[in-house]
């Protein structure tokens, strides 16, 4: 014997699994087409292309035509991108990728904002605005990744990577950006499925950095992106 009311939750609550699947795959077929869009038709209208060559790994890199008239920190561009990407130690992850797309959009709910998005089956990286943010690779979850080695800007322009390294690899505050985790972790697949990666924004800062982020995502969509 049963509950009948215990039984018809059930059923409700299994629906409602069914029904939200089914809304999460429409809203990722809502993304493909977006993202289909800005390649094929909207293009020259609304985005520049860019590219990194790195031996038989070629990625192009789509970034807004219209540049924000305010603060343009938040904005990154082709040349920060390559640079990241010519840094990047595993140069065979970077044939996963065939494009990586720059939108100044910003979305957050309740201090979760989406970083990024790569489509699969296209090889395609869509990359938000978000909060400033850097990974944690000693942090027990990120363990796997601690190769990477942290830097300074003024010693890579001197060639001194190399030096003290050991002292770094030993700091237990090592960190990497977070285009560099995205690399590591996504793969190469023909399905139809679409990676999605969250912050999750403590607000160190307090708002005036989500409402800067605002301001350059609302600047774009009334010029249509």
């Amino acid at each position: 014997m049963f509950d009948k009311y215990e039984y018809i939750k059930k059923l409700n609550k299994i629906k409602d699994m069914c029904e939200s699947r089914f809304e999460i795959e429409d809203i990722e077929e809502d993304i493909s087409f977006i993202i289909d869009n800005i390649i094929e038709n909207s293009f020259d209208m609304y985005y520049f292309k860019d590219r990194f060559k790195n031996n038989s790994s070629s990625i192009d890199i789509i970034y807004p035509r219209i540049s924000f008239p305010g603060n343009r920190a938040f904005l990154k561009g082709p040349d920060h991108i390559r640079f990241l990407l010519s840094l990047y130690p595993y140069k065979d992850d970077l044939n996963n990728i065939a494009k990586i797309i720059l939108r100044p959009k910003h979305f957050e709910i309740d201090n979760i904002e989406l970083l990024a998005l790569f489509i699969r089956r296209k090889k395609i990286l869509v990359l938000y605005l978000h909060h400033p943010y850097l990974y944690n690779v000693n942090n027990s979850k990120f363990n796997e990744y601690s190769g990477f080695e942290p830097f300074h800007y003024t010693e890579l322009a001197c060639n001194k990577l190399s030096q003290n390294s050991e002292k770094r690899l030993n700091n237990s505050d090592i960190k990497i950006f977070p285009l560099w985790y995205i690399l590591s972790t996504i793969v190469d697949s023909s399905d139809r499925n679409i990676d999605k990666f969250f912050l999750i924004n403590n607000k160190k800062y307090g708002t005036t950095i989500s409402q800067k982020l605002d301001d350059i995502s609302s600047f774009h969509s009334k010029h249509g992106y």
